[in-house]
């Protein structure tokens, strides 16, 4: 029996110095089995390596038929349908059918995708997959225009990257890489091209236009949070991501939009353990505001009754959002009323919850069109989840544009009895009171302009949540009974995706 001591399992764990310790001789005969030993269990570990390598190395083979031979040849991207349908033969073939066929496939217009290659071709994140680029083998690189469509239906079907490899003959490994530079380059590039908050008096102006016709003066959007669910969260994180909305591993996201649906500014992504008054901490578009750091130019107009009954304008610097109950009470967040004393309280209540819906449709909106987002994201990393959605509101912005969607709406539906929208019609629920009666003061419409300014200057953010909050709703019941509101509407039929 042999006996062998610990100490002789001691020897150097790099390949050279095992390789130095096997090739010494010497008369020990414990020493010279035990060499036997490991030289056999050595040779055999790396037989079995060098099989595993090759049988990892063999990828996927697709085989179609060659015209000329007849016979079957393995398949490369040139014969995939992507690759003749929409770059060889896209200037003889491509019909408008298809062209629309294409939106609803990849989520984007032809031309978009067009101009969004020629981008990439120019950035070098995507460098190896320039044209002419060749890898260590010496073989030439995936085509940006197929790899662009493998990431576009990624995310507008959540499809797997096995079914983009069966698309376009390409590997799902490269589908894999190309993707994680794709959405890097949606996150950054194309969030910074679209997604761009108000700066300046012009910017203001344009997205709170339907807010002011809408009589709520200095608005310029609205803002809720949304929960994205993440199928593969890391075990690490899993508790902090289990909400009380799912039962499944989601993030929050908060994002304020104006009324045409504009994404203005989005935050990263947050458990979905926290509430809205934690995320609003961590929002640097909000907490701008309520410091003063933006909106601390813009100037707008309330109107004012004294006790004489006269009406004059006040003049207010800043800027507010539209959210619901569950924000911080702050100036520059105005939430409705939660419980109302007077009529015109509960009206005003009601027009902004009616006027708030634009951030709940912008959800439904991006989850229909994405439905990786309302399937749950595939990824391990919570980061790239992130990713994701910015790149998803980046693409919604730039469909938005497109559409014309982002134009300013100015047709408007004046509150009548005798509308049928809804909206309108919360307004003249509650007839009991002679106030509700809109019309019955002025017959036209009231003119804003032809009001006497006074002389006080307020700051939004320097008030209390209360005191702003009412002479909101005495500015809007003033409008009100004078025909000075009107309820935004578009004149553009909306799209399906």
């Amino acid at each position: 029996m042999l006996v062998v001591s610990k100490n002789y399992f001691r020897f150097p764990r790099s390949t050279f110095g095992l390789q130095q310790w096997l090739e010494v001789d010497d008369d020990d005969v414990e020493l010279k089995l035990l060499r036997e030993l490991v030289k056999k269990r050595v040779t055999s570990h790396l037989k079995r390596k060098k099989k595993r390598r090759r049988k990892k190395g063999s990828s996927l083979k697709f085989y179609v038929i060659d015209l000329e031979t007849g016979k079957p040849r393995r398949g490369t991207y040139l014969d995939s349908l992507w690759w003749l349908n929409y770059v060889v033969l896209k200037d003889t073939h491509l019909t408008k059918p298809m062209k629309d066929r294409f939106r609803n496939r990849f989520r984007i217009p032809f031309h978009c995708w067009e101009d969004l290659v020629d981008d990439m071709k120019s950035n070098d994140l995507f460098r190896q997959w320039h044209d002419g680029t060749k890898s260590a083998h010496g073989r030439y690189s995936s085509p940006l225009e197929l790899l662009s469509l493998g990431g576009l239906r990624y995310l507008g079907r959540n499809c797997t990257f096995d079914d983009l490899e069966e698309h376009t003959f390409i590997s799902l490994s490269t589908h894999y890489r190309f993707f994680e530079k794709f959405i890097e380059y949606g996150s950054t590039t194309l969030y910074e091209k679209y997604v761009t908050s108000p700066a300046d008096k012009e910017d203001f102006a344009s997205v709170g236009h339907e807010y002011n016709q809408a009589g709520f003066h200095g608005a310029i959007g609205s803002m809720d949070a949304t929960h994205v669910m993440i199928n593969g969260c890391r075990y690490g994180a899993r508790r902090s991501h289990l909400g009380h909305k799912l039962n499944k591993t989601a993030r929050s996201y908060n994002i304020v939009v104006n009324h045409r649906r504009r994404i203005l500014s989005s935050t990263m992504g947050h458990p979905s353990t926290w509430n809205d008054k934690t995320i609003v901490l961590h929002d640097d578009f909000i907490t701008k505001i309520k410091s003063g750091e933006i909106g601390n130019d813009k100037v707008f107009y309330l109107l004012r009754k004294d006790k004489d009954g006269n009406i004059s304008r006040v003049k207010y610097i800043g800027v507010w959002v539209i959210v619901d109950g569950g924000y911080l009470n702050w100036s520059v967040t105005v939430p409705p009323f939660q419980w109302c004393d007077f009529q015109s309280q509960l009206r005003w209540s009601q027009w902004l919850e009616s006027l708030r819906k634009d951030v709940e449709c912008t959800f439904g909106i991006m989850k229909k069109r994405f439905r990786c987002l309302s399937h749950g994201i595939d990824a391990l990393s919570v980061e790239k989840a992130d990713k994701i959605w910015r790149t998803c509101c980046a693409i919604h912005n730039m469909l938005l544009i497109e559409d014309g969607y982002d134009d300013l709406w100015e047709e408007g539906e004046l509150p009548s009895t005798e509308s049928n929208a809804f909206s309108i019609m919360r307004l003249f629920e509650h007839n009991g009171e002679s106030e509700v009666h809109c019309g019955d003061e002025v017959s036209t419409t009231f003119n804003m302009d032809e009001v006497p300014i006074s002389e006080e200057v307020v700051r939004i953010e320097e008030m209390k949540l209360d005191d702003f909050r009412q002479r909101l709703v005495e500015h809007f019941h003033i409008l009100f009974t004078r025909r000075g509101i009107v309820w935004p509407r578009n004149s553009k039929p909306p799209r399906s995706v």
